[in-house]
């Protein structure tokens, strides 16, 4: 997972989480522009979460304008737990 804020925001993602994955940080955007996600009018941004597995294959993309939507928790360990092991 990797979040847009600075690297304490990740850490603390991954403990109310109890993330069994990484958690990391992406202050420049360098990924969230890297899988596609963009800013519309220059004020509404894109946001959501990308899955990947361990042999780096996109599993899952959520994408979404409204900022309320954006992260739903169950809906991302729902799809981390339908990796298996």
């Amino acid at each position: 997972m990797i979040g847009p804020r600075g690297q304490t925001a990740a850490a603390l993602a991954a403990r109310k989480l109890e993330a069994p994955f990484p958690v990391l940080a992406d202050p420049g955007r360098r990924a969230y522009r890297a899988y596609g996600f963009t800013k519309s009018l220059w004020v509404i941004q894109q946001s959501g979460w990308v899955l990947i597995d361990r042999d780096g294959i996109v599993r899952h993309v959520s994408r979404n304008t409204n900022p309320k939507n954006s992260f739903d928790e169950d809906e991302v360990l729902q799809a981390v737990g339908s990796l298996g092991s």
